[in-house]
C-alpha cells in the first residue's frame, strides 16, 4: 500500500513537471508556421513570442528548417532556441521593418533605425542554440541603401540579462549585433561570418555595463569585435576573452564613437589575421585588414585602465594603433563634452609576425598626451620597404580626423613603434626584426616626456638612419645591451641616458 502511494505521488510530479516544461515551450509551429514554405513567418513568431511573456516566460522554439521574418519585438523572460538546422532568415522586403525612432539619444541614433531582432527595456534575454541568423544583407533591395534603410541584426537598448551563445550568425545588411546602454551582456561562443554588405560588423558594444564575450570566432567585412560610447555613457567593467577575430577593417576596436569613453576593459587570449573572405565590401579595399587592435579616443571621454594580454597579431596593416584627438563630431541634441583623457594602457604577451608598412604607433595631440603606457614581451617581425623617403616623413597630426590608420596620410618614419605625445611610457623585452629590406628606424619618439627602455632588441636598418630616433623629448632612460648613442638620432631632447 505504501509503495504503491508513493509511486502514485511520483507520478504525479512528474507529470507536473512534464507539462510545465511543455507548457514553457512555445513552438512557431504551434503558431501556424511551417518551415520552408517561402512564406513570412513573422505573425506566428511574434506570437509565440508575446504568448511566452504573457505566461511569465519560458523558450520559443525554432524547430530544423527556414523561417522567415521581417522585425519581431522581444519581450521579458523570453529565451529564443534555435535548433541544430534552423535558419532564421530576414524577409527580402525593407518595408518589413520599420522605422523606430531612439528610445536614448546617441551619435548612431540621430535619426530613427531598423533591425531585425529587437528590443527596449528588456530583461532576461537568451537566444542560443545550434541554428543560424541570417537577416539576408545580400538582397538587392539593400544595395546602395543609406546607413538607416538597412536593418541591425540584433539591436537592443537599456536591456539587463543578456545572453546570446552558441549560435551562427552570417551575412547582416548592416551591423549584425547591436548593444546599447544594456547591463550584464554575456556574448559566447558564436560563429560570426559577415561579407556581404557594407558596414558588416560582427558585434558592437555601446556604453554596456558588466560584459563578457568569450569563444567567438569572428570574420568581417568591417572592424568584428568593437566596443563603443556613441552617447554619454561610458562603456565599462569588460572581459573579452578566447576569440578569433579576422576583418578586412579593424580586428579589435574601442572607438571610433568615444563621447563616454571607456573604462576597465580587460582583453586576453586572441588571435587576429586577415579576413578569409574572398569578397570585398570595406571601401578602403585592405586584403590585409587596416589594424589590428585599435584604441581611440577622440570624442571627449575618458579611456583608461586598460589591460591587453596574450595577443597573437599576424600579417595586419598596423598591429596596434593607439590614438587620443580631438575629433569632437558633431551632431544635433550631441551631449557637452570635455577635452578627455588617454591613460593607463598596458599590453602585454603579444606576438605580432608580417606587420604591414604602416606601423604600430601611439599618439596624443598638442598639449593633451597619453599617460602611462607600458608595453612588455612583444615581439614584431616586418615586412619593411625599402623608400629612403619614408625615414624623414614629416608627420601631419590631423588631430581632429578621423582615427584610423591612414590618417597621417603616409608611412609612418619607423619600422617598430611611432610614438608622439606621450607622458610615461616604457618598454621591457620588446624584439623588432626585421624580414626582409628596411630603411627606417626601429622607433620613433617625439614630444615624449618620461620612458624607459629596458631589453628592447632592434635589427639594424639597411641605411645609415639610427636604431632609435629622439625629437623634442625629455627624460629618457635605456637599459639595452649593446646599445650606445651612436645609435641614437636626438633633436632638441634633454636627459637622456643609457644605463
Amino acid at each position: 500500500m505504501k509503495n504503491t502511494l508513493k509511486l502514485s505521488l511520483l507520478m504525479i510530479i512528474l507529470n507536473s513537471i512534464f507539462q510545465l516544461a511543455i507548457a514553457t515551450t512555445f513552438s512557431l509551429t504551434d503558431y501556424g508556421a511551417l518551415p520552408n514554405d517561402g512564406k513570412p513567418d513573422t505573425e506566428a513568431i511574434q506570437s509565440a513570442i508575446d504568448a511566452c511573456s504573457n505566461y511569465g516566460g519560458g523558450t520559443v522554439l525554432f524547430p530544423a528548417g527556414t523561417w522567415l521574418s521581417g522585425t519581431i519585438f522581444l519581450k521579458d523572460n523570453v529565451t529564443i532556441y534555435l535548433s541544430n538546422g534552423s535558419v532564421w532568415r530576414g524577409v527580402n522586403d525593407s518595408a518589413a521593418y520599420p522605422y523606430m525612432k531612439a528610445k536614448i539619444m546617441s551619435r548612431e541614433d540621430r535619426v530613427p533605425r531598423k533591425a531585425m531582432i529587437y528590443g527596449y527595456d528588456l530583461e532576461n534575454i537568451k537566444i542560443h542554440g545550434e541554428g543560424t541568423i541570417h537577416p539576408g544583407g545580400e538582397y538587392s533591395v539593400f544595395d546602395n541603401a543609406p546607413q538607416n534603410e538597412r536593418p541591425f541584426g540584433i539591436y537592443l537598448i537599456k536591456c539587463k540579462n543578456i545572453t546570446v551563445e552558441g549560435i551562427r550568425m552570417e551575412q547582416p545588411v548592416f551591423w549584425m549585433q547591436r548593444y546599447y546602454w544594456c547591463d550584464n551582456l554575456t556574448l559566447h561562443n558564436l560563429k560570426i561570418f559577415n561579407h556581404s554588405n557594407k558596414n558588416n560588423d560582427g558585434i558592437d558594444i555601446d556604453a554596456c555595463h558588466n560584459v563578457v564575450v568569450s569563444d567567438c570566432i569572428i570574420d568581417s567585412s568591417d572592424d568584428a569585435l568593437v566596443l563603443k560610447s556613441e552617447g554619454t555613457r561610458a562603456c565599462e567593467d569588460v572581459v573579452i576573452t578566447n576569440c578569433i577575430l579576422r576583418s578586412h577593417a579593424s580586428m579589435l576596436k574601442l572607438g571610433t564613437a568615444s563621447i563616454g569613453g571607456f573604462k576597465r576593459i580587460t582583453i586576453s587570449n586572441i588571435v587576429i589575421t586577415p579576413s578569409r573572405s574572398k569578397e570585398m565590401h570595406h571601401p578602403i579595399g585592405s586584403w590585409r585588414g587596416l589594424a589590428g587592435i585599435d584604441l581611440l579616443n577622440v570624442d571627449g571621454g575618458v579611456l583608461e585602465d586598460i589591460l591587453i594580454n596574450n595577443v597573437v597579431i599576424d600579417s595586419v596593416d598596423t598591429p596596434i594603433f593607439i590614438k587620443f584627438g580631438n575629433r569632437h563630431d558633431t551632431w544635433p541634441g550631441k551631449p557637452e563634452t570635455t577635452i578627455g583623457i588617454t591613460r593607463n594602457i598596458q599590453i602585454s604577451n603579444v606576438v605580432i609576425r608580417n606587420a604591414g608598412p604602416i606601423c604600430s604607433s601611439i599618439t596624443g595631440y598638442p598639449g593633451h598626451p597619453i599617460e602611462n603606457v607600458k608595453l612588455s614581451d612583444i615581439y614584431i617581425s616586418v615586412d619593411g620597404v625599402t623608400d629612403m623617403a619614408d625615414t624623414t616623413t614629416k608627420v601631419i597630426e590631423n588631430s581632429d580626423g578621423y582615427p584610423y590608420n591612414r590618417m597621417f596620410h603616409s608611412n609612418l618614419p619607423a619600422y617598430g613603434l611611432y610614438v608622439r605625445h606621450v607622458n610615461d611610457i616604457s618598454l621591457r623585452n620588446i624584439k623588432m626584426v626585421i624580414e626582409d629590406s628596411e630603411v627606417r628606424s626601429a622607433l620613433h619618439l617625439e614630444n615624449i616626456d618620461g620612458g624607459y627602455f629596458y631589453e628592447v632588441s632592434m635589427d639594424q636598418p639597411q641605411s645609415d638612419q639610427p636604431k632609435v630616433r629622439i625629437i623634442n623629448s625629455n627624460d629618457l632612460r635605456f637599459d639595452i645591451h649593446d646599445f650606445t648613442l651612436q645609435n641614437i638620432e636626438q633633436t632638441n631632447s634633454n636627459k637622456i641616458r643609457i644605463e
